[in-house]
């Protein structure tokens, strides 16, 4: 199999793939608990597995994935709704799942992300604990990263968000990247940059997609078992049915204690649907990755047809 991974890449086979076709895809995935029977790779072993397959059927190269820096207030474990179940699976304290909470000012379930008060010695030189430090954090480590890779040489670079916060971020580090490349003319003009986030396509091959947020549900780990088949363990699923699986969906459709919100009684359909228990398989998940790959050659095209016009 061609090799298309640029850390085990030597200088000639990069060089060589670029100039067939300057494409750089860059993974941005996270850590994040995705229940019992998913690993917390997911968000990045997904996009890596896409970043891969596109470089092999589009041309040019996979970069290894971000998955550190991200914005911690943003992960499945922190929300008030799931805590108490990811403080047991991990046999962790629930003040460490508190640190970033994701959740209302109050307490209760929610976006406000608090910054939690320090209440011991002063650091130094102080790491980034609120969410909008973090954010920013997270938003420089993704520009710095596309500079890097426009040093090694590529005019074209797709990031490709696998954590359902960072396409935000991503188009923010775009933006960064450009106006810092043109701070210093030996750079030269700015790559094409283009955000591309698997699971928008993905929704018009399982329009159940559109009715709500997921996480931990039958796409993303079917996906999942494509990209990386040996990390999913379906067996550790819950083997009641009335018993919602670990990390699944969240607020405001359910909450750990509480089951499914009455208010949006309109779409448990789509609940039970997208239950992991529910049909998961990796024959499904590379349908959706083989849907989404079709919408990501669109895009390099596109790319290639603008370049060309310069």
């Amino acid at each position: 199999m061609t090799e298309v991974r640029f850390d085990r890449m030597v200088p000639s086979m990069i060089v060589a793939r670029r100039k067939e076709r300057s494409f750089a895809y860059l993974p941005v995935g996270a850590l994040e608990w995705h229940g019992s029977h998913m690993p917390f790779g997911t968000d990045y072993l997904t996009v890596q597995h896409i970043a891969e397959e596109a470089a092999r059927r589009f041309g040019g190269v996979a970069f290894p994935a971000i998955y550190y820096g991200d914005v911690r207030y943003w992960l499945q474990e922190c929300r008030a709704e799931w805590r108490n179940t990811y403080a047991t699976e991990m046999d962790v304290p629930k003040e460490y799942a508190e640190a970033f909470p994701l959740q209302n000012t109050d307490g209760s379930p929610g976006y406000d992300c608090p910054t939690q008060p320090d209440d011991g010695e002063p650091a130094e030189d102080s790491l980034p604990f609120s969410r909008a430090d973090q954010e920013q954090f997270f938003i420089h480590h993704i520009a710095m990263t596309l500079l890097e890779i426009h040093l090694y040489g590529f005019r074209n670079i797709i990031l490709l968000p696998g954590h359902g916060s960072n396409p935000g971020c991503c188009i923010k580090a775009e933006e960064m990247y450009r106006q810092n490349v043109l701070r210093r003319t030996a750079f030269g003009p700015p790559a094409k940059t283009t955000t591309f986030f698997y699971i928008e396509p993905a929704k018009e091959l399982e329009p159940l997609l559109k009715n709500h947020w997921i996480h931990a549900d039958k796409f993303e780990t079917s996906v999942t078992m494509a990209a990386a088949p040996d990390t999913i363990h379906l067996d550790l699923l819950p083997d009641d049915p009335k018993v919602i699986p670990p990390s699944y969906l969240g607020h405001p459709y359910l909450h750990e204690a509480t089951g499914y919100n009455p208010e949006h009684k309109d779409i448990w359909h789509s609940f039970d649907a997208l239950d992991p228990r529910n049909g998961s398989s990796e024959e499904y998940g590379k349908r959706m990755v083989d849907g989404v790959l079709e919408a990501l050659r669109s895009v390099t095209e596109e790319s290639t047809e603008i370049a060309a016009e310069r």
